[in-house]
């Protein structure tokens, strides 16, 4: 059966509320921006689940890790340990079934996005939590491999932060 954007958004915060982790509905914040999400949701420090209003038939799981800009100088192609970090950070997403992309302030890289998406006809709370999971693992993982592939890279300032520590369920 169907549903519509509202029942998909109630739906979702429901499933945010389980985890008892804080979040703010952005919605009307980013409804004046933009009239490209239909909805959304900050979850944390850093995930952002939305709906955006040109697919009806799925709602987008991200999380945006922004790297400072002591860091963000580390992150050109020219640097051979960016370029290795750049494949193995496509492997392990390309491997566990989620997007990634690297955010850009001109030429300086100032983040990486990983995503995923729940569709509408599977929007229940196993597979909401079951998305949510893999993309915060895959999250935890590059940040992992960006601090082994950069000395000194340091671990986000979020790092205690629940939605990227552990799973949903605990």
């Amino acid at each position: 059966m169907t549903k519509t954007s509202e029942e998909m958004k109630k739906l979702v915060e429901d499933f945010i509320k389980i985890t008892k982790i804080k979040y703010e509905d952005q919605t009307e914040k980013v409804r004046e921006k933009s009239k490209i999400v239909d909805w959304q949701f900050h979850v944390g420090a850093n995930i952002v689940i939305s709906k955006n209003a040109n697919r009806d038939d799925r709602i987008h799981v991200n999380v945006n890790m922004r790297f400072p800009p002591e860091d963000a100088k580390l992150l050109v192609l020219k640097n051979p340990s960016f370029s290795k970090a750049i494949m193995e950070i496509s492997e392990v997403c390309t491997t566990c079934g989620v997007g990634h992309q690297w955010m850009k302030d001109k030429e300086t890289i100032v983040g990486l996005a990983i995503f995923s998406h729940v569709d509408e006809q599977v929007l229940d709370r196993v597979s909401f939590h079951n998305t949510w999971d893999n993309v915060a693992r895959v999250s935890g993982h590059v940040q992992k491999i960006l601090r082994a592939n950069f000395s000194g890279f340091p671990s986000p300032s979020n790092s205690s932060d629940e939605t990227i520590d552990k799973s949903m369920y605990g």
